[in-house]
């Protein structure tokens, strides 16, 4: 097996670091020491340590970002003069993300790294991810809308806040289910979890607007 390359060590290093320990809790100098290079390269590749961290991010994210666009352009085009399935467009959604996570080549940091991604309250970090998934939310946003015409844009966008917060329950802390209910999530397949998490939010986009919600609307 060849010899990583510096950058790649550095991104390595950093990655497992963030983590396991937070972004604001890891020092360049702890970075260097675990990647076993000097400050120098740090500087001489990325400059800064915010510059890293959007590296280490980007490196996971983008190729997930982009086979979930390419996979939502692959099921309007099936859908064709049909109304776009709900489910086409949450498998889309989901499946990428999943299934980078399920690679070996991923390593343990991954779903640590996706943890720190979504609840680190890093206030620079989450300006970057806002800006890397712009096209991601306009495209599944427009999606949505068409798969479910019906309901209102309010409704909508609480929908999807609920079923962003289920997908990364699911990834990150799929062990509670193991201490808790004593079923394995991990002895499930790939395709029967994410199938088990489509069925869920597909009910919760179609589930009927209570009154509450609309007497709210019009106060």
């Amino acid at each position: 097996m060849p010899k990583a390359d510096t950058k790649t060590k550095i991104l390595d290093a950093a990655e497992m670091l963030f983590a396991q320990k937070g972004f604001d809790a890891v020092s360049l100098r702890n970075i260097v020491e675990s990647a076993k290079v000097n400050l120098a390269a740090v500087h001489y590749h990325f400059g800064s340590k915010q510059t890293l961290l959007h590296k280490v991010v980007s490196r996971r994210f983008r190729p997930i970002n982009k086979e979930r666009l390419a996979m939502l352009a692959n099921a309007k085009s099936n859908a064709g003069k049909h109304k776009l399935k709900l489910e086409a467009v949450l498998e889309s959604l989901f499946l990428p993300i999943f299934r980078a996570q399920a690679n070996p080549k991923a390593g343990k940091s991954f779903t640590r790294l996706i943890g720190r991604v979504v609840f680190d309250r890093n206030a620079e970090l989450q300006k970057f991810m806002l800006n890397e998934l712009t096209e991601v939310f306009v495209e599944f946003s427009k999606a949505f809308e068409e798969a479910l015409p019906d309901l209102e844009k309010t409704d909508l966008d609480w929908r999807s806040h609920f079923m962003a917060g289920a997908m990364a329950h699911t990834l990150c802390n799929s062990d509670l289910l193991t201490r808790f209910t004593q079923t394995n999530a991990n002895d499930s397949e790939l395709e029967t979890t994410i199938q088990r998490l489509i069925d869920f939010t597909a009910g919760g986009f179609r589930a009927k607007v209570s009154k509450t919600s609309k007497t709210n609307k019009n106060t």
